[in-house]
């Protein structure tokens, strides 16, 4: 109902309070301030962030919380498979077993008793 003007708040005040905390922590490092560069922070700030904000208080009107915070663990799954597939890492057999492990939890999880 409201997460649209919850976004805008969330974001208008985030971005200028992390603007003065890197000024204050990050010295020494040099910014090129190119429209790319601006265009990708506005796109990972506004899009990216927003977009997901907003799904994710969509899903939350219908499901649980408790039963979807377990696929907050598929994050670092789905970086070790993209990271797989875009950038040719390999798959050991640790990452695979692990990776096979969170799926079994999240199954666990979730399913219906």
């Amino acid at each position: 109902m409201y997460s649209h003007r919850l976004l805008v708040w969330l974001l208008g005040l985030s971005i200028p309070c992390f603007l003065c905390l890197s000024y204050i922590f990050e010295r020494g490092q040099l910014i090129k301030w190119t429209l790319e560069s601006c265009a990708g922070l506005l796109y990972q700030g506004w899009i990216i962030t927003g977009f997901c904000f907003l799904v994710l208080t969509s899903v939350l009107r219908k499901y649980k919380a408790s039963k979807l915070v377990v696929f907050s663990f598929l994050m670092p799954v789905s970086g070790v498979l993209f990271s797989s597939l875009l950038l040719d890492e390999k798959l050991t057999t640790d990452v695979l077993g692990g990776t096979a492990l969170v799926a079994a939890g999240i199954y666990l999880v979730n399913k219906q008793r």
